[in-house]
């Protein structure tokens, strides 16, 4: 299309004249236009088509490849899984056997302890040790291990041909039973200071070389001071000292001590290594893990095969589609060449036919083009568009600046000058008067500066006066504390003096009591205050009288005269003894004996009757254990053997023999009160997981199953679930209901089928649950009476036949 942009009649005419001329040419080049564009929208119809076929090319192309990537994952998979399926059954057969090994290695170390046990019994050995004799065993230990002149005490040294004879070399032996040997006096000086320096219990010892053995003539046999083999003392004077007295019988038993620490050595080797071992229940949920994890792995071959068959069946579909759209891309790729060249052939139509019209135009308005200056008609109405715009576009801008101006000068006219200089005026003369205030103020505050600092120079002569004085106390503190460590050692030399005068007495008191016994052995009494002959004697309680004895010995005497003291005192023993045998002997001894024989025999009449009372009472307790063990197996085992039934019923899809697994395990099959009960479900097409792992809903379906299974054992005339169904979806809604219909009690259908039915109350908010029921209750709320009321629907009229 063009314009002339004048008014001459003239041009006038001649545009018409250029019209008439080329109206032929332009009707024919708008047909060619007309079909051209036609053309051109078809052409990019199929390239359209086209791209989207390609697109679609590619994307079955890469479907193709992730199914494939896909498929060989999965037979990856299938062929890892295959071995280790071979590998764990592997290991599962060798697992038995092991375990077999080890159940049986296990009873034989059990049937030994037992038997050890025993002899531990027949040695009473379940005496416990007491912290004292615990330290003694210690300290000799450390001692052996110290000094090399210690070789041990006489009871490990030493040891009776039999066992008989244990009691009568122990009365024989008296306090020296416990002595430790040693090689000579200074290595037991150098174990005494030992024991001392470490607070540890007062020993005996016996130094080899001071033993003086003298050979014993057949004629003093005759003479008395023998023991019998009970452990009664014979005396020259013809008495006897036997029984209990002095703990001769418990101390008598230290001769089995190296036996019995053996013995317990063996037994908790033994132990240990049925430890190792582990235990049986432990072995059995070995297995059932390894099994567990064998059908784990069968589930997932099966699942893996299934899904490279499904795999299998997309990719020949992807191929096949794949096919058919290339087809279609060589079915339409003819035809957009096709259009392509109809598009150009015709383009280059409508040039020559532009070309045509441009010329006729051209030489009818040649005149006018020239009179304008320019080359053609065209050049001349792209210029005038251009001049036209240009000129709009600067009305448009002076227009706009014209506005603006218009405005700044109204503003301006209306502002008021006035009354900002009236403000900045008097906010300077409020600024002056501020500013000689300011230098007030700072006169002011030079003058106080300038006696602070006189008043510093004051404070720091004063801190200099209080810094000598604090000089002075820090000297005399350094004294005080000098003195007070000086005083602190001699508190701790006190306190080793405490402690070395603390063993000291102890010591004593050991030989104190040493003294005793062999003083109550050999019938020796000594002068106190209380009644010698009262059965309730004891060392602890006896107040001695000294009154009796020299004064001179009353007082310290030295280590060096200690000696001849004791050979005086061993001789004044003899003369006495000698004496002793030539006196009568004791009169009331008989009385005494017998009083004791009356007291002994109520205490065994007092012991057979508790022991008798104690069996009576162990058999009752262990009956009320058996039968409880049995009443709680009868129901595990009843509940263990319906619950996987009851988990299938709840869990089985339309597939038959498809439902989930469930089943019970004690943790302790020997004594189950001890330990728990482990329960393990494993929902349909799942692999094992714990219970924590299962979802809300695999637990609630768990959890009523076991529910069941108990019920089954001892039944219930009725249940109440309260909205069991929360955590439940659609489909196991379904099943649960399904379960509760069919042990439901009802008169047509089941009876005679299953005689441990029930009835169910089920509070729910579903209608997919309680459409099932039998009968429907609703609560709602009576406004006219303010209280409750109830509604009651019976559904078996509309139960489907």
């Amino acid at each position: 299309m063009w314009t002339v942009g004048v008014d001459d009649p003239h041009q006038l005419s001649t545009k018409e004249e250029a019209g008439l001329k080329t109206a032929k040419l332009r009707d024919e080049k708008e047909v060619y236009d007309t079909q051209q564009q036609a053309d051109i929208e078809a052409l990019k119809y199929l390239e359209e088509n086209l791209e989207q076929l390609r697109n679609r090319e590619k994307e079955l192309a890469s479907q193709e490849s992730q199914m494939k990537s896909r498929l060989k994952q999965i037979t990856d998979a299938i062929t890892e899984n295959t071995k280790e399926l071979t590998k764990s059954r592997h290991e599962l057969s060798v697992m038995q056997d092991r375990h077999r090994k080890s159940r049986a290695k296990y009873d034989n170390l059990k049937a030994k302890v037992s038997e050890i046990e025993a002899q531990l019994r027949e040695y009473k050995a379940d005496m416990h040790e007491s912290e004292r004799d615990r330290r003694s065993s210690e300290a000799v230990e450390s001692l052996k291990r110290l000094f090399p002149g210690v070789h041990g005490r006489m009871t490990d040294l030493c040891k009776p041909t039999q066992k008989k004879y244990n009691l009568a070399i122990t009365v024989a032996m008296g306090r020296f039973m416990d002595a430790v040997v040693v090689d000579d006096e200074q290595t037991g000086k150098e174990c005494i200071k030992y024991l001392k320096e470490q607070r540890l219990p007062p020993q005996t010892f016996i130094p080899i070389q001071s033993v003086r053995v003298k050979p014993v003539h057949e004629k003093l046999r005759t003479l008395g001071g023998m023991v019998t083999v009970d452990g009664i003392l014979l005396t020259k004077a013809g008495t006897m000292t036997g029984g209990i007295s002095g703990g001769m019988e418990a101390r008598s038993l230290k001769w089995d001590e190296h036996t019995i620490k053996g013995l317990k050595k063996n037994k908790d080797d033994y132990e240990a290594e049925m430890e190792k071992l582990g235990s049986i229940r432990d072995m059995k949920m070995k297995e059932a893990d390894a099994s567990g994890k064998i059908t784990g792995l069968e589930k997932k071959i099966d699942y893996s095969n299934l899904e490279k068959k499904t795999i299998e069946d997309k990719i020949s579909k992807l191929n096949h589609e794949r096919i058919n759209v290339k087809e279609e891309i060589s079915h339409l790729e003819p035809e957009r060449q096709k259009f392509e060249t109809y598009i150009s052939n015709r383009a280059k139509d409508i040039t020559k036919l532009e070309t045509r019209i441009n010329e006729i135009v051209d030489r009818i308005y040649r005149d006018f083009s020239k009179s304008v200056g320019v080359n053609n008609i065209r050049e001349y109405e792209e210029n005038q568009l251009k001049t036209a715009q240009r000129n709009s576009e600067r009305r448009l801008s002076l227009n706009n600046q014209l506005s603006k101006l218009k405005y700044q000068l109204e503003y301006e006219r209306k502002r008021d000058m006035d009354t900002p200089v009236s403000k900045l005026s008097s906010a300077l003369g409020s600024l002056e008067e501020e500013l000689k205030e300011l230098h007030k103020k700072d006169s002011d505050i030079r003058q106080a500066m300038e006696e602070g600092e006189r008043y510093m120079e004051e404070l720091k002569a004063e801190v200099d006066e209080w810094k000598s004085k604090v000089e002075g106390c820090e000297n005399i503190l350094s004294e005080l504390k000098k003195k007070a460590n000086l005083v602190l050692g001699d508190i701790s030399k006190l306190k080793r003096q405490i402690g070395s005068k603390e063993t000291l007495i102890e010591q004593l008191k050991s030989r104190k009591k040493d003294i005793l016994e062999n003083c109550e052995l050999q019938q020796i009494t000594l002068p106190s205050f209380g009644d010698p002959m009262e059965i309730d004697f004891s060392v602890q309680t006896v107040s001695f009288d000294y009154s009796e004895l020299i004064k001179s010995g009353l007082r310290d005497i030295k280590s060096s005269d200690r000696d001849k003291k004791e050979a005086e005192f061993k001789q004044k023993m003899d003369s006495l003894t000698s004496e002793i045998e030539r006196t009568a002997p004791n009169l009331k001894a008989l009385d005494q004996y017998e009083a004791l024989q009356e007291k002994e025999k109520e205490a065994v009449e007092e012991f057979e009757a508790a022991r008798r009372e104690e069996k009576e009472v162990t058999d009752q307790y262990n009956l009320v254990k058996r039968r409880r063990y049995e009443l709680f197996m009868e129901a595990f085992n009843h509940i263990a053997d319906n619950i996987d039934k009851i988990y299938k019923e709840l869990t089985t899809n339309s597939t038959p023999n498809m439902g989930g697994t469930a089943y019970l395990s004690l943790e302790n099959e020997d004594d189950p009160f001890l330990h728990g009960i482990k329960y393990t479900a494993m929902p349909p097409s799942k692999r094992f997981r714990d219970m924590e792992q299962l979802s809300g809903g695999e637990k609630t379906v768990a959890a009523l199953a076991l529910l069941f299974a108990i019920h089954s054992y001892r039944p219930t005339p009725f249940f109440i679930l309260d909205e069991v169904d929360a955590a439940l979806d659609n489909v196991n809604v379904a099943k649960i209901a399904r379960f509760i219909c069919s042990k439901s009690c009802t008169t047509d259908s089941n009876e005679g089928k299953d005689d441990k039915r029930f009835q169910c109350i089920v509070i729910s908010l579903k209608d997919s649950f309680y459409e099932k029921a039998q009968a429907l209750i609703g609560v709602c709320r009576d406004c006219d009476k303010s209280c409750s009321r109830t509604l009651t629907f019976d559904l078996t009229r509309y139960r489907e036949s």
